[in-house]
């Protein structure tokens, strides 16, 4: 049986700066591999109600999974990322590679169920794009007991 704890956390100053950074990183790379997906869905669509005359010159690539998504995890850890439309530089290196998987892993959760629906076949609606207000969790999939310290 899985056991799942969930903890109420006082972090100190430091601590709430750091983790806000790490929200702010995984929030992009949430809405980076998002807006990959989308990209994807739009370049290898093809409406019910029309058929295309001319094949599509771009060449059709792979569908984005979790696994081609997560291996670039180590590659984007080696440098300062800029975000395009901000000019801010992300060290990706500062947050635990667990954390980023997860996110990878909730990307991938909410377009499958978009594309395939759930268990009764009915389909839940667009994934969107997370803004501050809307992403503030992250998963620490290899806590351990010792992390914790009781006073």
């Amino acid at each position: 049986m899985k056991t799942t704890y969930q903890y109420k956390f006082y972090p100190n100053t430091n601590q709430k700066l750091e983790l806000n950074e790490w929200l702010r990183i995984c929030r992009y790379w949430y809405n980076r591999q998002l807006g990959d997906r989308f990209d994807w869905w739009d370049m290898n669509r093809t409406y019910v109600n029309s058929c295309p005359l001319i094949s599509s010159i771009a060449i059709a690539r792979d569908k984005p999974n979790y696994y081609n998504q997560k291996q670039q995890l180590p590659i984007i850890k080696k440098d300062l990322v800029k975000v395009f439309h901000s000019g801010e530089l992300l060290n990706f290196s500062r947050v635990d590679a667990t954390v980023l998987q997860g996110v990878t892993k909730r990307v991938d959760e909410s377009f499958e169920r978009f594309i395939k629906g759930d268990a009764n076949g009915s389909k839940s609606g667009k994934p969107r794009f997370k803004s501050e207000a809307n992403f503030k969790t992250m998963t620490f999939a290899t806590a351990s007991d010792n992390w914790i310290k009781l006073r």
